[in-house]
């Protein structure tokens, strides 16, 4: 597996975590959701498995999975991935949702590759 890990700044680490497992948990389910121009091939709504508390998250999907967690002043995303395509995209998918949902204050993600693990 490849994975690439965010530390991003902010005092509202939990609300973003929250938030960004809430729309992908809602994900096709509701009318008005449109693919958007960073949008990926649609995924029915059966294929995305969400988990979360304040404090951590889980998105499971088709090509990867995400992993969140709530610390004091910082949430730390974690993307795992089988190859190096489906990396980038849940890393571009993650970073353009937390772009969109923090634009009064706009948060900084910048991703640092991690150790491959096996599985």
């Amino acid at each position: 597996m490849l994975t690439a890990e965010a530390h991003i700044p902010t005092d509202r680490a939990s609300r973003y975590l929250v938030q960004l497992c809430k729309h992908f948990a809602n994900k096709g389910r509701h009318l008005g959701h449109r693919p958007r121009a960073h949008a990926l091939p649609e995924v029915p709504p059966d294929q995305i498995q969400v988990e979360w508390t304040d404090d951590e998250g889980l998105l499971r999907l088709p090509w990867g999975q995400c992993t969140l967690r709530a610390l004091p002043g910082t949430l730390r995303v974690r993307v795992e991935a089988g190859d190096q395509e489906n990396l980038e995209r849940l890393q571009d998918l993650v970073s353009t949702h937390l772009a969109r949902f923090s634009k009064r204050d706009p948060l900084r993600v910048e991703w640092g590759t991690g150790p491959a693990t096996h599985t």
